[in-house]
């Protein structure tokens, strides 16, 4: 190795021995050796010259004799607190004053060579930067600047004090071997308690092929012997996520604007956190060459015991927004990482008001400590390592905390009743209108003027002046935050999708276009992306919703324990308010559900607590979660080893073009393809790249059918009698002539005892289907499953699904057919067994259904169909020839363009003989649910 290398390996000799060759880590800068690349990089941020030479050189393109410079100290001023740290010493370094050090050496860090290899301008190394297809980007002008010398995690773990015995002997060390470890590795996921991994290391034939440990203590202090996670504390979690190497194809170092559509016609796209106005504003006022990482806090209280016991713990969790929202959503990407859990006191002998005060400053108190680092990193900027191993200068903004209503107003020291976001009370939340917000000096203006009225230290008096200022003085509820501490949304989701179709008919129409309207807000609301005409829709529904609401109340639609209510003052109702202001400063509103934070509590509270004593669990629960980290990373590191793949995640050509939503498992499946990995969430499964899948006319939809057939060469008696289609002969005598079901409208030419080409077809029951998003076309959607059941007992019609199909031109027909998609339920799925290669292939026996003649409007001659009043939904009704029998025919597989739910008109009352079995057949009109799913939404509104 060179001498200039940061890293260079010492032979030690100790008592005439020569010892094992252990890494030193030399500064780039004035050559001090040091014993870990971490010591390297605290030497680079402290006040020392050659810490102050790097600082000076990762701004050395700003001119600090710019006034325009001197509005930096402006910008964080919104990110200063009330807290001991603002009358810290600072070292004597500041970014708003010019440097008072020498000059750094002219070669190493002269203007001129900012854009050499030395220092590279990130955006050209980053692979994630690429635009959507049809859009394009301009990014920020304050472009950061990288430096080499850091190192990812995975880097890190080169340098271990046990890494040479790992390059030279036994990569899985302190275990024996890869298969020992594996075994570690199950054993501790938390599948089995202490107890249980004891009982199977003394099983006979575990005795007879023992590993190098033999107990669960034992393992323990293995797996505590791998490379170190970081400490408990907030900027070196952050640090350990930005060094994340897994990151790297998924994470924003600069603020951008996204358009769509061309330099003349195009609007803003609202995304990803770094497309949206705070990032820039971010930016702007950093120093020139930094770069920020916007921290996303998390908290909510979680219970550990139903009905006995009455334990909780209250985890803080910590991600950053850079990490693009669809793996930052994703619990098996670890993007929110645990940094404390936060003490739940219960004082004595104090009313319930002074002690929800106490507890409040506990709250406030104990995230200050956590915070502490950050907030200076925030003011002064701290040297990270991104995840592919270059330095930065990195502020540490506080962007976006998750919590539920109760939490955000204990955060926004805001009373009950009040809005944790506006100035809006109560009395307002149902109002139509956009409060003023609620705003940083408002509130502290508040606690000034609380403070000044009563004395502080008298908590009962305080407490009431801070009522009457809408201060949580108190958080108190009478019975709880909740008769029930634990309700999954899930079968609410599954009634919101169904209600606005089902209740048309037997509610007023206003109460349904009401219902209707908050519906179709909430959908517009997770859109990914959030375009200037997605925030119209969202205040015309807004806008809809108010104006019909009283009819909700009018009709006792509202109601409480004591009776029926005759008011809004539903929290939520007022922040859908600023809903469309939050996405323009934030980005699409999907990515700040709490969601995740919820599944958060699985693996992070719960699991842990599972594996614990239940007597002082709080430690047992850290050092759980450490060895689960260790244990991620040391399994990453040695399949990249073993392999000599490298430590920094490139992705290839194919990768870039596809949302990446499962980059650990993706980065392995490149190294060990075909193998499975247990380390990381799987991804969804493409049928894109499947052998046998069949795929659309545009080659957007991707088809699979299982390689044996459900019914194998049957004759065209047999499949007609089991799936009770009696003209399925003359359909396919149609289809092998040439005629087609768009030419002739369903009307059969052919007879029912007509000859054919072949005599047996195999039969499906079902196929699976995938599309990419309707909203992003890099995203791969979930493979959806089609059933075409035959009759049975239990089924006496079958059970067949509905599935958007296009015709064979794709372009308007008229007079016969005047809509280019039609919808159809799926029968039967068949294969003709002949040679004919037209023939040869998978179609469907569908039976049709018409757009209601209600639904059509012509407009210059051209005849469009339009959604029903109310619902706005389309409509739809079976297609019946003359004898009264459905109208069905036989289309290619490939013309199956999306799967659609529809609803019966149910009226006033819902027929006791119908279920989800018969539904279609019994009823005569539907609604095409536009609610089904987003993608199904999305789909709906591209086709009007």
């Amino acid at each position: 190795m060179d001498d200039d290398d940061a890293s260079r390996e010492v032979d030690c000799l100790v008592g005439g021995q020569l010892t094992i060759r252990r890494h030193v880590f030399t500064c780039p800068n004035c050559a001090d050796m040091f014993a870990c690349s971490d010591d390297v990089i605290r030497h680079l941020s402290t006040a020392v010259t050659c810490g102050q030479r790097v600082v000076q050189g990762l701004t050395l393109d700003s001119d600090h004799d710019d006034p325009e410079h001197e509005q930096d100290g402006a910008f964080y001023e919104e990110y200063e607190e009330a807290d001991p740290l603002d009358d810290a010493e600072d070292d004597d370094i500041s970014f708003n004053n010019p440097p008072l050090w020498s000059a750094p050496h002219p070669e190493q860090y002269h203007p001129s060579t900012l854009e050499s290899d030395y220092d590279t301008p990130l955006a050209s190394v980053d692979p994630s930067a690429g635009p959507r297809p049809s859009t394009w980007r301009d990014y920020h002008p304050n472009e950061p600047i990288t430096h080499p010398g850091g190192e990812n995690h995975l880097q890190k773990m080169d340098h271990n004090v046990h890494a040479a015995v790992r390059h030279t002997e036994n990569l899985y060390y302190p275990f024996a071997s890869k298969t020992e470890f594996n075994l570690g590795y199950w054993l501790s996921e938390g599948a089995l308690l202490q107890k249980e991994v004891d009982v199977f290391l003394h099983l006979e034939h575990t005795r007879n092929n023992p590993p190098s440990f033999s107990t669960s203590k034992d393992l323990r202090v293995q797996i505590e012997g791998l490379p170190e996670v970081p400490r408990w504390d907030g900027l070196e979690v952050v640090k350990h996520l930005f060094a994340n190497p897994v990151f790297a194809p998924c994470m924003d170092f600069r603020p951008y604007r996204e358009f769509e559509g061309t330099d003349l016609d195009n609007q803003r796209a609202y995304g990803e956190f770094m497309s949206a106005d705070l990032a820039w504003k971010i930016q702007d006022g950093l120093p020139s060459g930094h770069s920020f990482v916007g921290v996303i806090g998390a908290s909510d209280k979680t219970p550990l015991t139903i009905g006995t016991g009455n334990k909780e713990m209250h985890p803080l969790l910590i991600s950053l927004a850079n990490i693009h929202a669809g793996v930052r959503m994703k619990a098996t990407s670890h993007a929110f990482a645990l940094v404390a859990y936060l003490p739940i006191p219960k004082f004595l002998d104090v009313s319930k008001p002074v002690h929800a005060i106490l507890s409040a400053q506990v709250y406030h108190f104990t995230i200050s400590i956590v915070m502490r680092n950050l907030k200076l990193a925030t003011r002064d900027g701290c040297p990270m390592s991104d995840p592919r191993g270059d330095l930065h200068m990195v502020h540490t903004p506080l962007v976006a905390w998750i919590a539920d209503y109760p939490e955000q107003l204990l955060i926004a020291c805001t009373a009950s009743k009040c809005s944790p976001i506006s100035l809006a009370t109560a009395a307002q939340f149902g109002d139509p209108l956009l409060h003023p917000p609620q705003t940083r000096s408002y509130t502290l203006n508040a606690i000034e003027r609380a403070c000044t009225i009563s004395d502080p230290c008298n908590i009962a008096s305080f407490h009431k002046t801070c009522q009457t200022l809408h201060l949580n003085g108190v958080h108190h509820w009478m019975n709880g935050i909740s008769t029930l501490k634990q309700l999954t949304g899930r079968e609410h989701q599954d009634l919101e999708k169904l209600l606005p179709g089902v209740i048309v008919g037997a509610v007023p129409n206003e109460v349904a276009c009401a219902l209707r309207a908050i519906t179709e807000f909430i959908f517009q609301a997770q859109n990914l992306f959030i375009y200037d005409e997605t925030l119209h829709s969202l205040s015309e529904a807004l806008h809809e919703f108010h104006h019909y609401k009283d009819s909700i109340l009018t009709v006792g639609g509202r109601r409480g324990k004591n009776g029926p209510l005759n008011h809004f003052q539903i929290p939520k109702l007022e922040l859908m308010q600023h809903v469309a202001r939050s996405a323009r400063v934030m980005g699409a509103p999907y990515q700040w559900s709490s969601d995740i934070t919820e599944r958060c509590h699985i693996t992070h509270v719960k699991r842990p607590y599972h594996m614990s004593n239940r007597r002082d669990f709080h430690s047992q629960c850290c050092r759980f979660l450490n060895r689960q980290e260790k244990l991620q990373f040391f399994q990453l590191y040695t399949v990249l080893k073993s392999q000599r793949a490298s430590s920094v995640y490139e992705m290839s050509r194919e990768e870039n073009t596809m949302a990446l939503h499962y980059p650990e498992a993706t980065w392995i499946s490149t190294v060990l393809p075909g193998e499975q990995y247990i380390g990381a969430g799987k991804p969804i499964t493409s049928l894109f790249a499947n052998n046998h899948t069949h795929f659309s006319s545009d080659d957007t939809i991707a088809i699979l059918l299982t390689c044996r057939p459900h019914f194998p060469r049957l004759s065209i008696a047999e499949a007609s009698q089991r799936f009770h289609i009696p003209d399925l002969c003359p359909v396919l005598g149609d289809l092998i002539s040439g005629r087609s079901y768009i030419e002739y409208n369903g009307r059969q030419i052919c007879h029912s005892n007509c000859s054919l080409s072949f005599d047996y077809i195999h039969v499906w029951q079902k196929f699976r289907m995938q599309q990419c998003s309707t909203q992003d076309s890099r995203i791969i959607s979930p493979a959806r499953t089609v059933q075409a059941l035959p009759p049975s007992s239990s089924m006496p019609f079958g059970r067949g699904d509905t599935v958007l199909i296009t015709h064979e031109s794709s372009e308007l027909l008229s007079p016969a057919v005047s809509e280019r998609y039609l919808i159809v339920q799926v029968k039967a799925i068949i294969q003709p067994i002949t040679e004919a290669p037209h023939m040869n292939q998978p179609f469907l026996y569908v039976e049709f259904f018409n757009f209601s003649h209600s639904s059509f409007t012509t407009t210059d001659d051209i005849r469009s169909i339009t959604p029903a009043p109310v619902t706005d939904m389309f409509s739809v009704q079976c297609c019946i020839r003359s004898n009264r029998d459905p109208s069905g025919d036989i289309v290619p597989l490939s013309s199956v363009h999306q799967v659609i739910e529809l609803i019966p008109k149910f009226g006033r009352e819902v027929p006791l003989s119908m279920n989800c079995n018969n539904n279609l057949q019994l009823a005569c009109e539907f609604y095409v649910n536009n609610f089904a799913d987003k993608e199904t939404f999305h789909a709906i509104l591209s086709y009007q």
